[in-house]
């Protein structure tokens, strides 16, 4: 558009310098007009001039204004200047010179010239109020004439409409686009309220409100209603022309909503392609490797579980190359042995080759040292031109799959043996009555292989007479229903047998019946012993007689009531010893024969086992009839259920226990008096043991005064006789004499302390084990400077004892472990526990010389030692103070061992109880 404009506009200047002479000569007409109209002026006053005597000046003044209507501007200008001089030369000064000394004169000239001025300028007003008319005209008409093609044009719907909403006045864009026609339109039937749908007509109002107040308004978006009720997305633009008329411009937006919704279509599209993609790649239970183009073909996308499968759960495998792939992992072909090459690498054949990889088995080795079975499915990606860009490898690992496959073709193997060793016929039928499985006992029952039977149909197997037999149930199971009957069927020596079947129709996940599984029973046997289901019957009603008969001689009384403990029976033993008829005893009232402390007892033990339905024992006194006197019985009462469970009566015996409480009695009495003995006994004990202890601590005194002598005078003979006065003999029956009486010394305190043990009372507090061992530990590390030991005490419990006795027996026990490691270095000396349900177990370990647990019966008694003095000091007293110890406190003490590899011993306390611990 701005082209032609342009155009146009070089032409105009063209045409302007071609008709440049027409222009002079248009204004040298203009001038002469003024020329001619100031001399007509002249003229005319010189001859009337007896008239103008007065106003002179008059007939100038038209001839300015002549030539400022014609001329202008300059030629209104030149005629008043030479009307000036000539009026001012020839009127006002006839033939004077040209002087203005007279101020009547020069106001009359000057009003003249004002007067001119005014009417040169309100003609130029009036030629530029022209000019511009002019030029207005000019451009409405063009404007018409662009409104005009425009609305000819169809580009856009225009439209027409007065204050009413009839639309009279529309394009064919417009028409077109609401499917209406000119016949439409000039009948009138096109209105603004008819085909403005009512969720807009709240927008058009708003428009149209703006439209009054400011003569247009701005453009707008809704839709209208085409004829056929179709709808329309248009954007509205419209102008107020005059006051009862508006101009509507509508543009069709079908096409743009169109693409903008396909724009939005394609952007959502993307949207979830890519999170279908993200989201494929964090969860699918698939790994998933992308690759990207050449020349390396990198690897560009990696699902999460892939890299948690190779092993690599936290690395990212995006920009390695297929080289680098192989060379981070360890690949292995289907045998697990014959390495992956480059060649093989699926990923690598897929992106140079263009392969697709169905179904290729590998191993991969993981960093950890682990092993993966996956199976690989390979497709390359491939441009318009069919160029390779990459490649996508979707794997599973199937390490599981392989063991449940394995599973499988074990647990086959065993359901195999397991139908083949089962005393009856299995088999499954297709939906064309053909055997698809068969266990051995086909092949046992037809005298035919199971090979041979699979594929055949029934009736070539079974016979068509007995098919026949069966026939009708075979397909009341392929219809779906499950069948059980009796039948007869050939046998393989020729002669039939008597079966029990059951089918059980197979569905499939369509709900169709694709078979059914059969399992048949000979139970020939079963007839058999049916033909003396009857005589066992008889038997049985005359076993029941005869329990009825030994009812009623029993020497017990046997009763039977309902489901609330009432009794509906009893037997002749009962009524004999009550002196009640059966219609007495009925319901409760056999209540009336107990004796009266134990009816409230009685009463309720009863009720409570009926009210929870279980058995219960209970003993009575019933009273004699035959003398009135009352003998106790144990009743035991039974509740009898139907096969739901429900309880339909109870069953139950009285027996006569009256003797045997009376023993019991006696032997009461004769325990009372034991128990008196016994407590007797103990304080005589308690005397023996004070006079023991007294006799103990004489035995230690009187016992260490002469091993003190012994030692003292051994002392000064050592003294006394220098190293060079005895022989070496007599040194070592000296240092024999000293030692032996130390030893002595030590034996005699061991034995008080084991004397001691038995007698000492007991004072029980909460230890802490663990402070108890170390102090243990540090009293022996002082003992034994030089020696290397490792020590290896482990967390242990609080348990409740007396302090003082559990340090010595962990002092005996550690210090034999530190003894007898002398021999090694180092020597490995352990302190645990084991918690058990009800004790917890400590044990002290060590890698020791150990011994022979041929002897261990002798470990723990008194002088009983496994190893020589020379080699391992002791007095054979330690394990049995331990044994002693932990006996009283009601724990459990053993040891175990191996020659020359050590030794562990053991002992049991009572675990704290839970309120302990608190």
């Amino acid at each position: 558009m701005s082209r032609k404009a342009k155009v146009s506009e070089s032409q105009n200047i063209f045409a302007g310098g071609r008709n440049k002479g027409a222009i002079i000569r248009e204004q040298l007409l203009h001038y002469s007009i003024a020329l001619l109209s100031v001399a007509l002026a002249v003229g005319i006053t010189l001859l009337l001039r007896p008239y103008f005597t007065a106003a002179p000046a008059a007939l100038f003044l038209a001839a300015v204004m002549v030539s400022a209507w014609y001329g202008g501007f300059a030629p209104g200008l030149l005629a008043t200047v030479l009307s000036t001089l000539v009026i001012n030369y020839l009127f006002l000064h006839p033939l004077s010179p040209l002087k203005i000394t007279n101020l009547e004169i020069l106001v009359r000239l000057v009003v003249f010239m004002i007067t001119a001025g005014l009417i040169i300028w309100l003609n130029e007003s009036r030629r530029t109020a022209q000019r511009k008319a002019e030029a207005s005209l000019k451009s409405l008409r063009e404007s018409e004439t662009r409104f005009g093609r425009l609305t000819e044009s169809n580009i856009i719907g225009v439209i027409v409409v007065d204050l009413n909403g009839l639309i009279f006045e529309a394009n064919d864009a417009f028409l077109q686009m609401l499917n209406y026609t000119r016949e439409d339109l000039r009948s009138g039937r096109i209105r603004w309220g008819e085909i403005v749908p009512l969720e807009y007509i709240e927008v058009s109002e708003r428009s149209i409100q703006e439209l009054t107040i400011t003569g247009s308004c701005k453009p707008f978006e809704q839709e209208y209603i085409c004829k056929d009720g179709s709808l329309v997305p248009v954007l509205l633009g419209f102008a107020k022309q005059g006051d009862r008329t508006i101009i509507g411009f509508v543009l069709d937006l079908s096409e743009r909503k169109q693409a903008e919704a396909e724009a939005q279509h394609r952007s959502r599209q993307a949207e979830v392609a890519q999170s279908i993609l993200q989201m494929l790649l964090e969860h699918v239970p698939e790994g998933i490797t992308i690759t990207g183009g050449p020349p390396d073909f990198p690897i560009i996308a990696n699902s999460k579980l892939a890299q948690e499968l190779l092993g690599r759960a936290s690395e990212s495998l995006v920009g390695i190359s297929s080289e680098s792939y192989l060379q981070l992992y360890n690949l292995f072909l289907a045998d697990g042995v014959t390495p992956l090459t480059l060649e093989q690498l699926p990923l690598y054949r897929a992106t140079r080759y263009g392969e697709t990889i169905r179904d290729q088995e590998y191993i991969i080795e993981r960093p950890d040292g682990t092993t993966i079975t996956a199976i690989a499915n390979v497709v390359p990606i491939r441009d318009s031109q069919g160029q390779i860009i990459g490649a996508i490898d979707c794997w599973r690992d199937i390490t599981n799959r392989k063991l449940i496959e394995e599973a499988l073709r074990q647990r086959e193997t065993e359901l195999r043996l397991i139908t083949d060793t089962l005393p009856v016929l299995i088999s499954f039928v297709d939906s064309e009555q053909r055997y698809r499985f068969n266990n051995r006992a086909y092949q046992e029952w037809f005298g035919h292989p199971v090979a041979n039977i699979y594929g055949k149909h029934l009736w070539e197997v079974v016979g068509e007479p007995a098919y026949q037999g069966v026939r009708r149930y075979v397909e009341q199971v392929l219809a779906g229903e499950q069948v059980t009957f009796e039948s007869e069927m050939p046998y393989k020596d020729g002669g039939t047998r008597y079966i029990n079947a059951i089918y059980v129709p197979q569905f499939n996940k369509e709900g169709i019946v694709e078979g059914y599984a059969a399992l048949i029973a000979d139970i020939s046997e079963q007839q058999a012993a049916l033909r003396d289901r009857k005589l066992a019957e008889e038997a049985l009603r005359d076993s029941e007689e005869r329990y009825r008969i030994l009812a009623e001689v029993s020497p017990q009384a046997i009763w039977m009531g309902d489901r609330d403990g009432g009794i509906t029976y009893c037997n002749q033993y009962w009524l004999d010893y009550t002196g009640l008829t059966m219609e007495q005893t009925a319901g409760y009232g056999w209540i009336n024969v107990i004796h009266p402390d134990d009816r409230d007892r009685v009463l309720k033990t009863s009720m409570q086992a009926v009210a929870n339905a279980t058995d219960y024992e209970v003993e009575i006194r019933f009273r004699r009839v035959s003398d009135g006197s009352y003998r106790w019985h144990i009743v035991r009462g039974l509740p009898f259920r139907d096969q739901s469970g429900q309880i339909i009566k109870w069953v139950g015996i009285a027996s006569d226990i009256h003797d045997r409480k009376v023993a019991e009695a006696s032997l009461q009495q004769l325990n009372e008096m034991l128990e008196q003995r016994i407590q007797e006994r103990t304080a005589q004990l308690e005397a023996s043991n004070k006079e023991l202890e007294s006799f103990s601590y004489s035995v230690s005194h009187d016992l260490r005064a002469p091993l003190r002598h012994i030692a003292g005078f051994v002392e000064l003979l050592q003294k006394r006789h220098s190293s060079t006065s005895l022989d070496q003999t007599s040194q070592r029956y000296l240092k024999i004499i000293a030692e032996t009486a130390k030893q002595a010394g030590i034996l005699i305190d061991e034995l008080l302390t084991f004397s001691r043990m038995g007698r000492t009372e007991m004072r029980y507090i909460i230890l802490n084990m663990q402070e108890l061992v170390q102090e243990v530990k540090r009293d022996l590390i002082t003992e034994t400077p030089g020696r290397i030991i490792h020590w290896h005490i482990e967390s242990l419990p609080e348990v409740q004892g007396d302090p003082s006795m559990l340090r010595l027996v962990l002092r005996n026990l550690i210090g034999n472990a530190v003894k007898y490691t002398q021999t090694q270095n180092p020597a490995e000396i352990t302190v645990g526990s084991i918690d058990n349900e009800n004790e917890v177990v400590f044990l002290v370990q060590d890698n020791g010389v150990g011994f022979n647990m041929q002897y261990v019966h002798k470990l723990f008694g008194v002088f009983q030692r496994l190893h020589s003095d020379p080699q391992f000091e002791g007095t054979g007293v330690g394990l049995a103070n331990v044994q002693r110890i932990i006996h009283r406190h009601n724990g459990r003490v053993w040891a175990e061992a191996v020659v020359d590899s050590g030794a562990t011993f053991y002992f049991s306390l009572p675990k704290l109880s839970k309120k302990e611990n608190e």
